[in-house]
């Protein structure tokens, strides 16, 4: 089974005890819902809703996703199997969304909450899966003249596969996992004449009964700018009672031969303040630092804090060090960040997460937040958005345009309370 959600149950727990207080909220933003998504029978809207991911833009600036409703076929898939859905921009900044993909029509699957991802001639990628730790489907829909047409490109395994990563020269990277290994791999999937070849390039817990190496990586990879893999373990690293690790951050490097050799970046909770349980990948920036999010931990808080945001730099000894950006100090005003931070053109880096002051139900609604990093090395947090309910509920996480705009999805709140995809304009 997907693990979000129970995670989202267990946040509940954590948060139903918070007393509530004003958060300072950055008066530079304008906020706006540019899509609420509906559903009049729980998941069944024809279009789509909730979504489940945070969108990608193309080359034109429209909008794509995954979401779990939509208008299931039942000789295939009993109920709503889910869709990718569409957002384009019209006159006098309206949002139009359309279905260009409905799952129900090829599979009993359904869409994971993975990112999708664009090539550079503009074919999309994303993930298909059933229930429980079985296997999952990396597809590709190809835009066309008659539509967007579908093909199936490789059967991994395992549920949380955070996306693929595409490269320049048209090949995938993903830790969709091999079927026959039944644990968490690196893999690279590539187009021939005959279809598409995986080769693995890495698999978690190399050691029997040890994954100091890392596990389970469900947010998507990220390059530096010399070609180097980045990402996230959510599990492994060094363990803790009740738990199989509290994370690693890890990057690949490529040889000449093709191989590839993967290292250990941080593991989590290697100090008493030190943040545990990434569930995001990480985002490098120019200079190859990486930046990415704990769920708990961090200076603030018992017994495992409000989570971190974290920075990775690469030091003259050639050692990775740790650093903290910001420690969440309260729930009231933003703790358990979640998914990928971004960077503007300034150095900026935003996110979201599942703090707040607003109740939406037995949990807070979430924020999207700001980090300016100051003179002297220090980053000032700020909140760019506080969702209430009515504005949406429970971001996943933001993607950045040219012109700096930001936009997400939060798959609950909104006007039919089935999710909204939103815009915040600097």
């Amino acid at each position: 089974m997907n693990s979000r959600p129970f995670v989202r149950i267990l946040l509940a727990l954590i948060l139903a005890i918070a007393v509530f207080s004003t958060p300072a909220v950055w008066a530079g933003s304008k906020y706006r819902v540019i899509y609420d998504f509906y559903g009049p029978n729980g998941f069944s809207g024809s279009n789509g809703g909730p979504p489940i991911a945070v969108p990608v833009l193309d080359a034109s600036g429209n909008l794509y996703g995954p979401a779990a409703g939509g208008v299931g076929n039942w000789d295939l898939c009993s109920g709503p199997c889910g869709v990718v859905y569409q957002l384009t921009r019209g006159a006098r900044g309206k949002w139009t969304e359309r279905v260009v993909f409905n799952v129900s029509t090829y599979f009993n699957l359904a869409p994971l909450a993975s990112v999708l991802a664009f090539d550079r001639q503009g074919n999309l990628y994303g993930i298909l899966g059933g229930e429980g730790a079985g296997p999952n489907w990396v597809y590709q829909l190809t835009p066309g003249s008659n539509g967007w047409g579908f093909n199936l490109i490789y059967e991994g395994y395992g549920p949380d596969v955070g996306g693929v990563l595409p490269d320049g020269a048209g090949n995938l990277y993903g830790a969709v996992g091999v079927r026959s290994a039944y644990r968490s791999t690196v893999g690279k999937m590539s187009p021939g004449s005959s279809g598409w070849v995986y080769t693995n390039l890495y698999t978690f817990c190399s050691t029997s009964g040890n994954c100091s190496d890392g596990a389970e990586p469900i947010a998507p990879f990220s390059w530096d700018t010399l070609g180097n893999l980045y990402g996230a373990d959510h599990a492994g690293g060094i363990p803790r009672r009740g738990t199989n690790g509290l994370g690693v951050a890890f990057r690949m490097t490529p040889n000449r031969d093709g191989t590839w050799t993967y290292h250990v970046l941080h593991r989590f909770g290697s100090f008493k303040t030190d943040g545990r349980f990434p569930w995001g990948g990480l985002t490098v920036d120019a200079s190859g630092n990486a930046y990415g999010t704990t769920l708990n931990g961090g200076p603030n808080g018992a017994p495992y804090g409000n989570g971190t945001v974290f920075k990775l730099a690469l030091t003259s000894r050639g050692e990775w060090k740790e650093t903290l950006v910001y420690g969440f100090p309260d729930v009231n005003l933003g703790a358990f960040p979640w998914g990928n931070l971004v960077l503007d053109k300034a150095g900026n880096l935003y996110g979201v997460n599942n703090g707040g002051k607003a109740v939406c139900g037995v949990y807070l609604c979430g924020q999207v937040f700001k980090l300016n990093q100051q003179q002297g090395g220090q980053w000032k947090y700020s909140v760019v958005h506080q969702f209430t309910g009515q504005d949406g509920a429970y971001p996943y996480g933001v993607v950045i345009d040219r012109q700096g705009n930001l936009f997400g999805t939060a798959w609950g709140g909104g006007t039919y309370n089935h999710g909204v995809v939103f815009e915040i304009t600097p």
